[in-house]
C-alpha cells in the first residue's frame, strides 16, 4: 500500500465546510510558466534540471472522454526535464523530478500525465509518481499501449482530505520497453483549504453581541 492514512487530517477536513472550488494548473498550456497563481495561492516549480514544455502536443485524433473531462488545453505535451526533453525520465544513471511548492496549504484533487505507455507486448508499463509534503505517495499507471496516434494520457483522482504544501513528480523505474521510463507532467488539480464559514460567522456574531452588551453597561 503506497498511501499512508492519517485519520486526524481526514476528520478535520471533513468537519470543515465542503464545496470549495477546485482549479487546475494546466502544464499543457504553452503560456504556463514556472510560477503562477491558482485560486489566489502562489505556486512555483523547480526541477532536477532545465524545465521544458516546448514540445507540441503530438496526440492524433479527437480527445477521449478522460482528456475532455480534465479541462486541459493540450497545446503542448506538458512539462519535462531537459533542454531537449519534454519528459521526466528515470534511468540507471539518474532520476529526474519536478517539485511544485505552494505559498499556502492546498488540497490535492487530481494529477494528470502524458506519454505514459504500456509496451506493445504488455510486458511492462510506465508509472507516474507524486509524493506530497506529507510523505504520501500516489501512483498513476499507463492505460494505453505504445502507439504514435495515442497521447498516453492518464490521470489519478485524489481526495485524501489532507493539506499539502508541495508535490514532487517522478517516474518509477519501469518502462514501456521503448527506451527509458519517462512521462510528462500534464496538470495538477488543487483546491484551497476550506474555511469553516459557519464557525466564522458564529464567532463574529458572538463578538458583536459582546460589544453590544459592553455599550449598554457603559
Amino acid at each position: 500500500m503506497f498511501v499512508k492514512t492519517t485519520i486526524t487530517g481526514a476528520v478535520v477536513a471533513a468537519a470543515m465546510a465542503v464545496g470549495a472550488n477546485a482549479a487546475t494548473i494546466d502544464f499543457t498550456s504553452a503560456s504556463t510558466g514556472h510560477s503562477g497563481t491558482v485560486m489566489g495561492i502562489n505556486w512555483t516549480m523547480t526541477a532536477s534540471g532545465i524545465l521544458n514544455n516546448t514540445q507540441l502536443y503530438d496526440g492524433v485524433g479527437a480527445k477521449n472522454a478522460a482528456q475532455v473531462a480534465s479541462g486541459l488545453s493540450f497545446q503542448t505535451d506538458g512539462y519535462g526535464v531537459g533542454a531537449k526533453d519534454d519528459e521526466i525520465t528515470t534511468s540507471a544513471k539518474s532520476k529526474e523530478w519536478i517539485t511544485i511548492s505552494f505559498a499556502k496549504p492546498v488540497l490535492l484533487k487530481a494529477v494528470y500525465w502524458l506519454d505514459l505507455f504500456i509496451a506493445a507486448n504488455k510486458s511492462s508499463k510506465e508509472v507516474g509518481q507524486v509524493t506530497t509534503s506529507n510523505g504520501d505517495v500516489y501512483l498513476t499507471s499507463a492505460v494505453q499501449v505504445v502507439n504514435g496516434a495515442r497521447p498516453g494520457f492518464a490521470g489519478s483522482m485524489i481526495n485524501s482530505g489532507k493539506w499539502i504544501t508541495s508535490l514532487t513528480f517522478s517516474v518509477l523505474d519501469s518502462n514501456d520497453a521503448y527506451g527509458f521510463a519517462d512521462a510528462a507532467l500534464a496538470g495538477v488539480e488543487v483546491a484551497p483549504v476550506p474555511v469553516p464559514a459557519a464557525g466564522a460567522l458564529m464567532v463574529a456574531g458572538l463578538g458583536g453581541l459582546a460589544a453590544l452588551r459592553r455599550r449598554k453597561k457603559a
